[in-house]
Parts: structure tokens; sequence; C-alpha cells
């Protein structure tokens, strides 16, 4: 046998071998990852939000991985996982009452025609069509990225605080004080 780091020829006698078996992504990975709207690795793994910063954190708020749903993990990184994902469970659900972000998208549901493009963008699964056959924003999901508002082709998508009105006179103002200068 030759080793790799070395180049150097061994020659190994041991009284036992054990051998790893490998694991493989769940073959369901991705349908979960479809109905979780978040991205798998090219191993088929679930990904996680940041490697340093969100380690067990998918994309979406509120969604926790753990374990082998990462990647192939040793028991204890597995536990050490777990209880992660739990402490960060228990700072949302510990509170009485959920703050959520002060901008999210708002439906004029007059222009709305229910085309579902807001549904197809959002990468966080905020926009429905409801009952009356229009778009609705579920707040609690809505992190304010402006995907929909963005895609809607009948202009009916706005993010709150933040009307055309008053970003027309955010750029005015720009402009005029970048040009005084």
């Amino acid at each position: 046998m030759t080793d790799a780091g070395t180049g150097r020829e061994l020659n190994l006698k041991p009284d036992w071998l054990v051998l790893s078996t490998g694991i493989a992504p769940g073959a369901d990975n991705p349908v979960f990852s479809g109905l979780l709207r978040t991205t798998l690795t090219a191993d088929g793994f679930f990904l996680e939000a940041h490697p340093k910063l969100r380690p067990v954190d998918l994309a979406n708020e509120g969604e926790y991985l753990a374990g082998l749903a990462h990647s192939p993990r040793f028991i204890d990184e597995t536990i050490a996982h777990a209880k992660a994902v739990a402490g960060r469970a228990a700072t949302i659900l510990s509170r009485a009452k959920l703050d959520i972000a002060g901008q999210v998208a708002k439906v004029d549901p007059e222009g709305c025609v229910a085309c579902a493009t807001c549904v197809k963008v959002c990468p966080y699964g905020a926009p429905m069509i409801n009952d009356l056959k229009k778009a609705e924003i579920q707040g609690a999901t809505c992190m304010g990225c402006g995907s929909c508002a963005a895609a809607c082709p009948a202009r009916t998508i706005t993010l709150q605080h933040q009307e055309d009105g008053q970003m027309t006179a955010m750029l005015d103002e720009l402009l005029t004080v970048g040009g005084a200068t």
C-alpha cells in the first residue's frame, strides 16, 4: 500500500479492519426541498443558510436542520447540531408574541388577477391565492425581499413603507443633493 501523503510504500498488518457504512441523502430530499423552498447541496443534502454564522438554519426563517439532513456526521456532531436546533427553536417558542419584520409585502386585491407569479417567485412561500381568487401575503412568512412586488405583472403588490411615491421622492432628493455638491 502506498501512503498518499508521503509516497512511501507501507506494509500494514492490522488485527482489525473496521469500515464505515456509506451514508447517502434521503431519496425524498428533493421533495422536502420543494416543500420547504430550500436548496440542496450537490450531494443531495440540505444546504444551511451560512456555514459559519447560521450553521443549523435553513434559508427560511424558523426552519432548522441537524445531523444527517445536513451531511454525513459522527454521533457527537449530530447531538451538538440537535442541541443547537433545540436552542434556536426555543428562542422563538419561548416568546409570548412573535415579532415579524416591519417591511412585508401587501396586495391591492382590486388589481390582482391571480396569475400566481408571486407564488412562483417568492423564495419564502409567503404569497398564496385565497378563496376569493386574489393573491394574499402571509405576513409571518414574508421577509420583505420584494421579489413578488418586482415580478407582479399587474403591479398590485408593494412593500409596506416603500411605495412608489416614496421611492421617487427619495431618488429626487438623492439626485438634487448629489447634483448640488
